[in-house]
């Protein structure tokens, strides 16, 4: 597996050149009703790794969050033009051979970051201020991490709640009466999921979208020993076969659940 470390020494000539591209739309535009801009995504990771299609467009887009200044009305269309891929949910142009998806927005305040759903809340985290002249934002995000950090004491506490509740005797008696081993799986997934969550929240960080939690994962700076090999074995199931449900519940408890309640404070 290509890790994110690696990913990001191998791109990083490519990052800067769609850095050098954001620099230039955002000068070209009119920012008298702008209060921030982020860069958001994998350009700001630095793990942006498109492939390039037959036409000379990369497939994937840069991520931008802009932020309209208080009490103003300005659209993203009087800033950026049309709306050019209209079924994406965000406001979507292209410039020669990159395309940038745009979160349009009030300003980010405690009060609506703490109203984001987690992956968009791992999003702003993750961002780079590429323009906040009156340092709004660079003040709220002190605010923002105060929130962040009793947050995720919380977030913490739900998701070890949450695995030993999929996974307690009660939950488990109901299913194997049945014999129903695959629903027992999925019950396991479904805490491996959370477990993963828990890691980042132990490490400080919400957890970004499940299509990619287990990947970033491995990049966190507290992690169990041998944690690749010990996720790709609670992974690794067999939905039909009892004997492999309790020793993926066994690695997974003892591996990963065991040292997220040993290390949180």
């Amino acid at each position: 597996m290509k890790t994110k470390e690696a990913i990001i020494e191998q791109q990083k000539n490519f990052i800067q050149k769609m850095k050098d591209k954001t620099s230039a739309l955002i000068n070209s535009i009119d920012k008298s009703e702008i209060e921030t801009i982020l860069l958001s995504g994998s350009v700001s990771r630095a793990d942006f790794f498109p492939r390039k299609k037959e036409n000379g467009e990369y497939d994937g887009m840069v991520d931008l969050i802009v932020m309209r200044k208080k009490g103003s009305k300005v659209t993203a269309e009087e800033i950026f033009g049309p709306d050019q891929d209209p079924p994406i949910p965000y406001h979507c142009i292209k410039i020669d051979d990159v395309w940038w998806a745009i979160m349009f927005t009030d300003f980010i305040d405690t009060e609506k970051f703490s109203q984001l759903g987690e992956p968009r809340q791992f999003s702003v985290l993750e961002s780079q201020i590429l323009y906040d002249p009156n340092n709004s934002y660079k003040n709220e995000l002190e605010k923002i991490n105060q929130f962040v950090k009793e947050d995720l004491k919380k977030n913490l506490d739900g998701a070890l709640g949450y695995i030993h509740y999929l996974i307690s005797d009660y939950k488990k008696d109901r299913w194997y009466r049945r014999e129903a081993f695959i629903q027992m799986h999925e019950n396991l997934n479904t805490a491996i999921r959370a477990g993963v969550r828990a890691l980042f929240y132990l490490n400080g960080f919400y957890s970004p979208a499940e299509d990619r939690a287990i990947y970033y994962s491995h990049s966190l700076p507290k992690l169990p020993e041998n944690y690749a090999k010990i996720i790709a074995l609670a992974c690794n199931q067999n939905t039909n076969s009892e004997r492999n449900y309790f020793k993926r519940e066994k690695i997974f408890m003892e591996k990963i659940v065991g040292f997220i309640e040993k290390n949180k404070k």
